[in-house]
């Protein structure tokens, strides 16, 4: 699973959601997380999220396996992760 948080007023953030599109569109997980709400901020406290884009790929239980906090990494680079 993919989980992708962003925010309305981060520069980075409009990447990481095209990025999360692309991974979407290869039949990737993907679940983002807007933490200006509530439900969004509720999963990034769980996975201490302080700052945006924040890209976290977890297992299938949950636990987190990798992730790239306030950057965009490359589509192949997060491919060799999964």
């Amino acid at each position: 699973m993919i989980k992708i948080f962003t925010k309305k007023d981060c520069p980075l953030c409009p990447g990481a959601k095209d990025l999360g599109q692309k991974l979407h569109e290869n039949g990737k997980d993907v679940e983002f997380f807007d933490i200006d709400t509530a439900s969004g901020l509720a999963e990034a406290s769980f996975y201490t999220v302080m700052s945006t884009p924040t890209i976290i790929l977890t297992s299938r239980k949950g636990d987190e396996i990798n992730s790239w906090r306030g950057e965009v990494p490359s589509l192949n680079n997060i491919l060799q992760n999964l």
